[in-house]
């Protein structure tokens, strides 16, 4: 009876064995891919650059001195010229808003002329020029990843001359540098990032208003017995200007998004 058993037990163990051997394998259990995280372009950082563009205005010259105090010398007249110079800031972004602050200086030959009216000497020709000009603003824009559009306003510097000519004696000159405000609006785009940091190009329009100044104080007597008037000279700016900006930003020039 025993030895039955022992037998009964062992063919069912075989059996057992063979059937789990007919099951088919087990597949592996699937595993979720990590999750990587989307990354946004970020503006914080400082930059240095290189800009130029066009540089158009008005100017107009009022006597200041003697009898014809308050007469118009001239009337509003254009300037025109170009512009190039170079540019420093630094941005800070939170969430989309990046704020800043940015200096440029720049050369400029931006000039204009027109004749005197009467009751001045009508074959005298008054010109005003501007030779550079400096602006310290803040910047204040909205970042859509690697394209940001800002508003900037700040304070505007000027080194300016004014000039009458005449063919009786020639060319005098009076110097003064200006100061007003600037006030504009632009767009930039990071056309390149690297662990260092990035390269941008921008494009941007600057309004600025240097309001009025006096030129030939005191007033100044020619070599033919005429007298040059003191005279305000009032002067504004509208600057178009495209850049480049290298920019080394603080922690790499991406940052993960979750």
């Amino acid at each position: 009876m025993k030895k039955l058993f022992l037998t009964a037990t062992g063919l069912l163990t075989l059996a057992t064995s063979a059937f789990a051997a007919d099951l088919p394998a087990k597949a592996p259990m699937a595993t979720k891919a990590p999750y990587i995280a989307p990354v946004i372009f970020s503006w914080t950082g400082c930059y240095v650059g290189v800009e130029g563009g066009g540089n158009w205005g008005r100017s107009s010259q009022v006597s200041r001195s003697g009898p014809t105090t308050g007469l118009p010398i001239t009337g509003n007249f254009d300037l025109s010229g170009g512009i190039a110079g170079g540019t420093v800031g630094c941005n800070y972004q939170v969430s989309n808003v990046v704020v800043g602050i940015e200096n440029d200086y720049s050369w400029t030959d931006k000039r204009g002329s027109a004749h005197d009216m009467l009751p001045f000497n009508t074959t005298a020709i008054s010109a005003t020029r501007e030779k550079w000009i400096d602006t310290l603003r803040g910047r204040v824009g909205f970042a859509f990843d690697r394209f940001m559009i800002y508003g900037t306003a700040g304070a505007a510097f000027a080194g300016t001359n004014v000039s009458v000519s005449n063919p009786a004696f020639g060319t005098l000159t009076s110097s003064q540098n200006r100061t007003g405000w600037a006030a504009g609006v632009g767009g930039e785009y990071a056309v390149l990032a690297d662990s260092w940091g990035a390269v941008s190009l921008k494009l941007e329009y600057l309004h600025a208003d240097f309001g009025t100044k006096q030129y030939f104080n005191p007033a100044v007597a020619t070599p033919v017995g005429t007298t040059i008037v003191t005279r305000d000279v009032k002067l504004s700016d509208d600057m178009v200007r495209a850049g480049v900006n290298v920019n080394f930003n603080w922690g790499g020039p991406a940052i993960p998004k979750y």
